[in-house]
């Protein structure tokens, strides 16, 4: 925080445009994230230009409006995101701790998962795998799975933390099987004799990267009681959809709703309150938040979102047109 502040301290100047840079960068240095009645602190120190779109020191009207649309943008709760993340996951990388460093340090291993209605990640385990011989020494560990489609660090990924043990209940057992080859149903392998069902309980809590300057996390308890979003299982095909044949409307929505004029414009992922986009302005790529003009559950009503939100905005431009001619 003293560091922040001495920060701000120094770019303090006489002039009003000094004066309006340090409260955006002191806003952008502290800024208060909020899920399920907690707090997190999010720092943002990456250095970018100062004409860039998501400069805090870009003082164009456009951009400064841009700003304050999105910080408060309608997005999933932190703990909603966290369980979405693990329930559309089909791989993640676990981190044990080693045995052959002596349990002192991590190792990750690729492997599949499936996850229960409480969001704890279940697992079919081979006795042969080096990282079953250290959750059999150390069930302390981590999972980490990202967003469908992750390219990078514009992406979105989870890291949950808690203790992998054995499922000894014919039940649960049962029920482990079932959950995990409804995600993986060409995992045969199960059945073999050195495979057995493990389940991550006792859930310490969830760290998110959303992947658009939002980071925070969430206690084991608030993730247990997130849920799973109706929409991002079906987010691929109605993205794919409207990148190939509707980009002039994507342009255009983001031009009405964000009040941000773009080249380029794609849907990265929905769920039920809105978008995650990748836009392109003045030749530089980044995300946004588009929240849609009303909550959709299911694939019926985002398209009647979706089309009401496209008509306003081909309305929206083409007044815009006609008043600009008329000048």
């Amino acid at each position: 925080v003293s560091s922040m502040c001495s920060l701000a301290s120094r770019l303090i100047a006489p002039t009003l445009a000094l004066r309006a840079r340090a409260s955006h960068a002191a806003r952008a240095a502290r800024s208060t994230a909020r899920a399920g009645g907690r707090s997190f602190l999010v720092v943002r120190a990456h250095e970018v230009k100062a004409d860039s779109a998501v400069s805090m020191e870009n003082l164009d009207p456009e951009i400064v409006a841009f700003r304050e649309h999105q910080s408060t943008a309608a997005k999933l709760s932190f703990a909603d995101e966290c369980r979405t993340l693990v329930d559309l996951g089909r791989y993640g990388v676990i981190s044990t701790f080693s045995r052959e460093h002596g349990g002192e340090y991590p190792a990750g291993s690729i492997v599949g998962f499936a996850s229960d209605d409480k969001g704890r990640p279940i697992f079919a385990l081979s006795s042969m795998s080096g990282h079953t011989g250290d959750l059999k020494a150390n069930g302390k560990c981590s999972l980490t799975v990202t967003a469908p489609g992750f390219t990078g660090a514009a992406d979105a990924r989870v890291t949950i933390t808690g203790t992998v043990a054995p499922i000894t209940d014919a039940a649960d057992q049962k029920a482990a099987r079932e959950a995990y080859l409804a995600k993986h149903p060409d995992a045969f392998w199960v059945d073999f004799g050195d495979f057995s069902w493990h389940r991550m309980d006792g859930i310490l809590g969830a760290r998110l990267v959303g992947g658009f300057a939002r980071a925070g996390g969430v206690s084991g308890t608030e993730y247990a009681a997130g849920a799973t979003d109706p929409v991002a299982g079906f987010s691929a095909p109605i993205a794919s959809h409207m990148n190939a044949d509707h980009v002039d409307s994507l342009i255009a929505m983001v031009g009405h709703y964000v009040g941000l004029t773009v080249e380029d414009a794609a849907i990265a992922s929905l769920d039920a309150i809105g978008m995650n986009m990748k836009v392109t302005r003045g030749g530089e790529s980044f995300k946004i938040r588009l929240p849609f003009t009303e909550p959709a559950r299911d694939r019926k009503a985002v398209k009647e979102v979706l089309v009401g939100m496209t008509k306003a905005a081909a309305k929206a431009a083409a007044e815009g047109k006609k008043e600009a001619e008329e000048k």
